[in-house]
């Protein structure tokens, strides 16, 4: 009775949200109407004139050529950290034009003391927390809830990303790292560093961005924003309240003449050819060399305000392999994505609990995938071919033969009003009969105060395979609420997922369990000695769909930076249950230590120690990078883990699993990249990349692997890699 029970409220949730969502796509007017006429540029929103240049500047981070002395100039730029609303110490002026065919953008940054400027990360889309750097976002279609943003740090370096529902896909957590960054874009930055000032130039084609064209002139959303690392300030143009990205509180740029700007997009194909040498020898063979030659191709066709995407043969090998971790939770790792394919528009398929989690297709065969945006709906399709994922299996009786699986996701979102959004997603993994099939339906409602109500729910179809004579079906209910802003964030999540819900193409940290999760965080930055206070809690209380307590866990943490200096301490207790119905109370800290001064080196120490798996335990992971010029620099990683019976007297000691990395940047599109990792049982895996954009995105990469697994089987390849594009109006 009590699985009936659950499966009709299951339903009848499911009834209700799928009748919203129908009414909902079906553009009924549920909520304030969407209409075609210009948005108003409300009083309150600072605004900047776009004026046209007859003279394009060099972009070479100077700003000495003429169009900067007749565009438009703005400054005045306010703290966003850490004395809110507050006026910048070192003044800021920005500069602004366009012509025909790009935007221009300049930055001219006073610091009295260049001696402290910051300025480190040296690789294209790298994280720009400690270093100062200047950035734009653009909101193009004035929605006050997606942009483009684009930055520049003191040394040039460029990271470009596009940024949905105010920053929501801006995910939490090392793992999640490469989420907004995902985008890329074909444009133009450079960066000087003066006596007492630095200046960044952009200059944005408009070809590369989405936007309405409806009308002759557009006002667009429009922010500046700038880090000072030696004050601890962030800085922006906009007054965005206590939330980053609150693109509803943009600036505005007017008076743009959309008839007069150059917006078609060329057709881009990019072939690429490699070559393998390579040479194995398994422990017990004799040693085999030979040599591979492959070909592949990439096109990229855009149809107005939608981009198709093909790739036949794709090569991936210039992408490094993931670093060896040690996990210490009953969850599983989440890797970033990183093959250019799948990263684009991959912002658009997430959903609280993601149904497709692209790094579930390996082996990529092929692929293609269509991303657009029209009025009011975002859609992305991609159908993708992979080969066998198992690819040495002995085949078994009654089991398919080792053939490729086909995959194909659609995914379709509706804005409504201001911020809010509803959409459907729906993905299947087929082989033959067999398949593994998942649809689902989520919704995020703005409420008062800044507060977010997320809803999901998905179902899940199985069949085929050894194991599932008969098909199943179960299915998914996720609710949160969520206020996140710079200061105070706090999360409650209620989840009840099925004890059969595990689609194969997503990311479902746990099966069976149905329960409540709570969160807050309070961060706060400083002026002074003390730079930063954080503290987080967090609850969380599941159970199984038999009534069993699987999930208990309290845990606190506190960080406190002092200068360049940052404290963690963070006490959890947490009872679970393994896969074997054997329930463990742990009792553990986490701790970090880390020194973050502006150059040459930064130091950090992560590590926990306390009873985990009824096993006194300590682990320990410290990390050094050392930067002796701001074109070279050196990472050193260890990391070891300490584990005891309760009642054993020996500790037993995994090996130091030791990482070395070594970058030098020749020039901004030039570098090579080494790293050496030495894991656990005698692994090794030494990668090394040089890489060179010849012209932009046209490459060439050396890439050297050597690896030798557990049994001593070793594989040394060199691949050598030429893609190059070309750009056609033909079609």
């Amino acid at each position: 009775m009590r699985t009936i029970r659950a499966r009709l409220g299951n339903r009848y949730f499911f009834t209700r949200f799928a009748y919203l969502l129908i009414l909902c796509l079906c553009g009924v007017k549920a909520l304030p109407a969407d209409t075609d006429t210009e948005p108003v540029v409300i009083s309150e929103h600072r605004a900047i004139k776009a004026i046209r240049t007859e003279t394009p500047p060099t972009i070479d981070g100077k700003l000495d050529d003429v169009c900067w002395q007749h565009s438009a100039k703005t400054g005045e730029l306010i703290q966003f950290e850490p004395q809110r609303g507050e006026p910048a110490t070192q003044p800021t002026t920005i500069y602004l034009a366009y012509d025909a065919n790009k935007l221009y953008v300049a930055f001219e940054c006073f610091k009295t003391d260049m001696d402290n400027l910051a300025a480190n990360q040296t690789r294209r889309d790298s994280f720009f927390f400690s270093d100062d750097h200047v950035e734009i976002l653009i909101d193009t279609f004035l929605d006050g809830r997606n942009c483009y943003a684009f930055a520049l740090n003191a040394l040039g370096t460029q990271t470009d990303r596009r940024l949905i529902n105010e920053g929501a896909n801006r995910r939490s957590g090392q793992s999640n790292i490469g989420t907004a960054i995902s985008w890329d874009c074909d444009w133009q930055g450079q960066a000087v560093k003066g006596t007492d000032r630095w200046t960044a130039e952009f200059a944005i084609p408009f070809a590369e961005l989405r936007f309405s064209k409806k009308r002759e002139t557009a006002t667009w959303g429009i922010n500046f924003w700038r880090n000072d690392e030696a004050l601890a300030e962030e800085q922006t143009w906009a007054d965005l309240g206590e939330r980053q990205y609150a693109v509803s509180r943009f600036g505005r740029m007017t008076d743009l003449p959309i008839t007069d700007l150059v917006t078609k997009r060329p057709m881009k194909l990019k072939p690429y050819a490699t070559l393998k040498p390579q040479v194995s020898q398994a422990s017990d063979s004799e040693t085999a060399f030979e040599v591979k030659p492959d070909a592949g191709i990439d096109l990229r066709y855009p149809i107005k305000d939608f981009t198709i995407d093909l790739t036949l043969n794709p090569d991936f090998a210039q992408i490094e392999a993931d670093p060896d971790l040690v996990n210490l939770s009953d969850i599983p790792l989440r890797f970033p994505e990183k093959r250019p394919f799948f990263l684009e528009g991959n912002e658009l398929f997430q959903m609280p609990l993601d149904l497709f989690y692209s790094r579930r297709v390996e082996d990529l065969v092929g692929g293609g995938k269509v991303i657009g945006k029209f009025s009011k709906y975002n859609l992305a399709f991609m159908g993708a071919v992979a080969g066998p994922e198992n690819p040495d299996k002995e085949i078994e009786t009654g089991e398919l033969p080792l053939t490729n699986y086909n995959y194909s996701v659609l995914r379709l979102q509706r804005e409504l009003g201001k911020t809010s959004s509803v959409g459907f997603l729906g993905v299947n993994k087929q082989r033959g009969g067999t398949y593994d099939r998942a649809g689902g339906m989520d919704a995020r409602v703005r409420l008062p105060a800044d507060v977010n109500l997320n809803l999901e729910y998905a179902r899940e179809w199985k069949a085929g395979g050894l194991d599932m004579a008969e098909s199943t079906a179960d299915d998914l209910i996720f609710v949160q609420l969520d206020r996140r802003t710079n200061v105070f964030s706090l999360d409650a999540i209620y989840a009840d997922i099925g004890e059969h819900f595990n689609p194969e193409t997503g990311f479902v940290p746990r099966v069976d369990r149905r329960g409540l999760v709570i969160r807050s965080r309070y961060n706060k930055q400083y002026k002074g000695i003390l730079e930063r206070l954080r503290g987080e809690a967090e609850y969380e209380r599941l159970a199984n769909h038999a009534g069993e307590l699987t999930n208990h866990r309290a845990r606190f943490s506190g960080l406190i930076g002092v200068k360049d200096v940052f404290f963690f301490f963070g006490p959890e207790w947490y009872y679970h249950v393994n896969d074997d119905n054997k329930p463990f109370t742990d009792r553990t800290v986490r701790f970090f230590t880390g020194w973050f001064p502006p150059k040459y080196v930064q130091i950090r120490n992560t590590g926990s120690f306390g009873i985990r798996d009824d096993k006194d335990t300590f682990f320990i992971r410290p990390e050094i990078t050392i930067r002796p010029t701001a074109k070279l620099s050196f990472e050193f990683i260890l990391q070891r883990l300490h584990e005891k019976e309760q009642d054993a007297l020996q500790w037993q000691l995994s090996e130091w699993t030791r990482r070395f990395i070594v970058n030098y940047q020749f020039a901004q599109r030039m570098y090579v990249r080494t790293s050496a990792e030495f894991t656990l049982e005698k692994e090794r895996r030494v990668f090394a990349l040089f890489a060179y954009e010849y012209r932009p995105e046209s490459n060439f990469f050396i890439v050297y692997n050597d690896n030798r697994d557990i049994d001593g089987d070793t594989e040394r390849i060199v691949f050598i890699k030429v893609a190059h594009l070309l750009k056609t109006d033909l079609f």
